[in-house]
């Protein structure tokens, strides 16, 4: 059984079986509220018929009247919409344009009014069928046409990007629907929304709805209907008409004759008899389904769905059971749901077939409750709510095996559920304590984050200042291969200059030897002109010997010519000795002068040639120093350009020192900011290490908490 049902799972879990079941639930609120209307307005009891027949009561009766009309009435529109807008997310596609396309085809195919309105009976429940198979098909062609797409730009709002691109998919869609629609009206006479109701009408037409086959062949279609959702008391009642529509008629004729119930001139099938012990609580039977999950189930939201339709149940309005358990495209209540009207109706015909029960022969208020009507409905007979309570027991045999299936797997949902929901309030309360706990360390973390947040703006100031730092050591690393080409310069200037130096030194050597051989030759030269001086100042003194000696002979020669000759002669005689010795001492004169002049004039010679040379050394010297002088002018000039260069560098060295300067400074300030962020985050971390102890901690408790609702879960 378990393996079939499974199977019956993967069956029904194709994306139209699970988004008809998702439209059918998620319409339960409103399908609740008509049923609640419905059945105030339709309660046949007379003091709640007596109510609302009063000016009050009328009032109540239209509200309700409004309320039925905007939601059972409308159940084919709201389920086109809701059925697209599923199947239209498991397309992956824009779930409220596939509900629209929905909506806008299926009313192109509703029948119209001879006012051109829609006529309202193919928009509630008779209308399912159609909304159905027209929902599936415009959300499949808007699933084909998706591609058709109108790309604008990604600036426009998103309403109007997906206005343009389900632009042609939508129109497409209900226009191709629409256009179907209307060959087969032009060609048949009839739309799509009738053919569908025709055809599913024929289907079941040729059963001999008057005798038991046919009979339960009709019940069998109402509830194979309803099992897809469609209304199949809507589909049958024409088929239900002209099968057995006279034969309550009949009855009822017959039963004011004779007042005879049992009488086997009375027909046993009938509307009147499915409604009283068929349809007892609606399709399906389901007040057998409320008694067995009241009886059995343990699953809360079985019983609470029992509970909440048992009340509606009881006067035949069963949707909030077909939808709210579900029993629609339900695999597991598919077996019981087709069985047990089956079987009541074989059990009714029998009963009433043999006279164990009696006939219906009245008509009785759809709305009103079993056993009742079945006492009502039978002319007032016992054996008419005995039946129904064999019946509605069937029905609770019937269905206990499986509700206990059914329970069973609800029971496992919400035992996970509950799990769940334990575990969630277990996180609860650890998010609870998390929160709790900390409190103050995301006031800390806060602080923490401020900090860092000032920290990182501090280091993107410190980063634009390094930026700017790192520029200005780009320009100093230029001026520092400027000034390597200064220096290259003023080497070379400096080498120059050596070279000069070395010619300098070179020349000034040998002038200074020159010089030194020159003041040399110049003393030589004075000594001889020394010696030459006093030579002639012996010359001169020589001379003036001479010269007396000259006066001497005069004085002598004098005085011979003024005495007498024979002085005289005597006078001459010692003149001439004395002239002989003045000779004498001339002659000795002129030799020694002769020697002298000759050493003067060899002295002088001497001289003469050391002057030359002199002269000469003096000339050399004094192009020497003339070439001296130039190289010096050289050195001159190299040293101005040495200079110059030393200039440039001394300028660039003075920007980079400059630049040094301020990079120090600014590295200085780096730092004591740094020290002063480095503190702040050093004082936060001793506060992130006591948060992430307080964290520790209560990740332990956290911990225990969480072992503790596993244990829980467990048990």
């Amino acid at each position: 059984m378990e393996n079939i049902l499974q199977t019956a799972d993967r069956l029904f879990q194709n994306r139209y079986i699970s988004s008809i079941k998702k439209a059918f639930t998620i319409t339960l609120p409103v399908i609740i509220l008509g049923s609640i209307a419905s059945l105030i307005n339709n309660m046949p009891v007379n003091i709640v018929q007596a109510g609302l027949a009063t000016p009050a009561g009328q009032v109540v009766r239209a509200v309700n009247g409004a309320v039925w009309l905007g939601s059972t009435a409308v159940m084919a529109i709201l389920i086109a919409w809701t059925l697209g807008y599923y199947l239209g997310n498991a397309y992956k596609l824009s779930g409220t344009l596939s509900a629209l396309t929905s909506v806008s085809a299926y009313l192109t195919i509703c029948v119209t009014t001879p006012d051109g309105g829609i006529s309202l009976s193919r928009l509630g429940s008779s209308g399912l069928f159609g909304a159905i198979l027209i929902a599936i098909l415009a959300t499949e062609l808007y699933h084909v046409f998706s591609n058709l797409k109108i790309n604008i730009s990604e600036d426009m709002a998103e309403e109007v990007r997906q206005m343009f691109a389900a632009l042609f998919p939508v129109m497409l869609s209900v226009f191709c629907i629409a256009l179907t629609n209307g060959i087969i009206l032009m060609t048949s006479g009839k739309g799509v929304d009738e053919w569908i109701y025709t055809g599913l009408s024929f289907l079941f037409s040729a059963a001999d709805g008057g005798g038991l086959a046919g009979t339960l062949f009709l019940v069998f279609g109402i509830h194979i209907f309803w099992f897809f959702g469609i209304h199949g008391g809507n589909v049958m009642d024409s088929i239900m008409a002209s099968a057995f529509g006279e034969n309550l008629l009949h009855n009822t004729e017959l039963y004011a004759i004779n007042h005879n119930a049992f009488d086997g001139q009375l027909a046993i099938i009938s509307k009147g008899f499915l409604d009283t012990f068929v349809f007892m609580g609606g399709a399906g039977t389901s007040l057998s389904i409320i008694i067995a999950v009241l009886i059995i189930a343990r699953s809360r939201y079985m019983r609470g769905i029992a509970k909440m339709g048992g009340i509606f149940v009881v006067f035949n309005m069963n949707e909030i059971v077909l939808f709210g358990f579900p029993v629609i495209l339900n695999p597991i209540l598919l077996i019981p749901f087709l069985l047990t009207p089956l079987t009541v109706t074989l059990i009714s015909w029998s009963a009433m077939s043999l006279g164990l029960a009696a006939r219906v022969v009245t008509e009785v208020h759809w709305a009103m409750p079993p056993l009742i009507s079945g006492y009502l409905a039978t002319g007032g007979h016992l054996s008419g709510s005995i039946l129904q309570m064999i019946n509605i027991t069937a029905g609770i045999l019937i269905y206990l095996p499986f509700i206990r299936l059914m329970d069973r797997r609800a029971v496992q949902k919400e035992s996970l559920k509950d799990n769940t929901v334990l575990l969630k309030n277990t996180l609860n309360t650890v998010v609870e304590k998390i929160n709790s706990s900390t409190g103050e360390i995301n006031g800390e973390i806060t602080d923490f984050s401020i900090v860092l947040g000032s920290v990182v703006r501090d280091l993107n100031v410190l980063s634009a200042q390094m930026q700017q730092q790192m520029q200005l050591m780009q320009t100093c690393d230029e001026h520092m291969r400027t000034i390597d080409t200064l220096v290259g310069n003023t080497d070379t200037g400096i080498k120059i200059v050596l070279q000069n130096m070395e010619k300098i030194n070179t020349l000034s050597t040998t002038g200074a030897q020159n010089m030194q051989q020159t003041m040399q030759e110049m003393e030589e030269t004075v000594l001889s002109a020394q010696k030459n001086n006093e030579l002639a100042g012996q010359l001169n003194l020589r001379c003036e010997q001479i010269e007396g000696i000259l006066k001497r002979i005069e004085t002598t020669h004098g005085d011979v010519h003024g005495k007498e000759f024979s002085v005289m002669d005597t006078k001459i005689k010692g003149l001439s000795e004395t002239t002989a010795e003045a000779v004498s001492d001339i002659q000795g004169l002129l030799q020694g002068m002769k020697a002298d002049i000759s050493d003067m004039i060899e002295r002088s010679e001497f001289s003469l040639r050391q002057a030359e040379t002199g002269r000469q050394q003096v000339i050399d010297t004094n192009r020497l120093f003339g070439e001296t002088v130039e190289n010096i002018h050289n050195i001159q000039a190299q040293c101005h350009t040495v200079l110059q260069h030393s200039g440039g560098v001394s300028g660039e060295l003075q920007q980079i020192n400059e630049q040094i300067q301020a990079a120090c400074h600014f590295f200085a300030e780096t730092a004591s900011h740094t020290s002063k962020v480095a503190a702040q985050v050093r004082d936060r971390s001793d506060e992130s290490k006591e948060m992430m102890h307080k964290l520790r901690k209560l990740n332990v408790e956290t911990s225990l908490l969480t072992e503790n609702a596993f244990e829980n879960l467990e048990r």
